[in-house]
C-alpha cells in the first residue's frame, strides 16, 4: 500500500470516527422542484391552486382566495388593490378572501425570509 492510500484511509476513518462524513451533493432547479412540496392557494368556491415551480400566476379576473400554504417557497401574493402578502417557507397565511390578483413564486430565499 502506497503512503497516498494509507493517508487517505486513515482521514476517512478519522472523519467517520468524529462524525463528519462530508457526502457532496447536487442540486439543480429541477431537483428542487421534485424535492419540494407546493405552495397552495385555496379560493373561496372551494378549489385551490398548487404551484410547484417557480414563477407568476396572474388572475384574470381576479379571484377570492383564502389561505395560502407556502410549502418549500417564498414569494408574495399581491391584490387588486395594490396590498401584498409576502410568505417564507413552511408559513400558512390568512389572504382574508381579498381578491387576489398575482401569485409570485421562489425557489431563492426572499430577502424578508432572512
Amino acid at each position: 500500500m502506497n503512503k497516498r492510500a494509507k493517508l487517505s484511509g486513515a482521514l476517512v476513518t478519522l472523519g467517520m470516527a468524529a462524525g463528519l462524513l462530508s457526502v457532496p451533493a447536487t442540486a439543480s432547479a429541477d431537483t428542487q422542484a421534485v424535492f419540494s412540496s407546493p405552495v397552495v392557494l385555496r379560493f373561496e368556491d372551494g378549489t385551490a391552486l398548487y404551484r410547484d415551480t417557480a414563477g407568476t400566476t396572474t388572475f384574470a379576473p381576479p379571484r377570492r382566495a383564502t389561505t395560502l400554504t407556502s410549502g418549500s417557497w417564498t414569494g408574495y401574493v399581491q391584490f387588486s388593490d395594490g396590498g401584498k402578502t409576502y410568505f417564507c417557507e413552511m408559513q400558512t397565511r390568512d389572504v382574508s378572501s381579498k381578491l387576489t390578483a398575482t401569485l409570485f413564486v421562489s425557489r431563492l430565499k426572499a430577502s424578508w425570509c432572512l
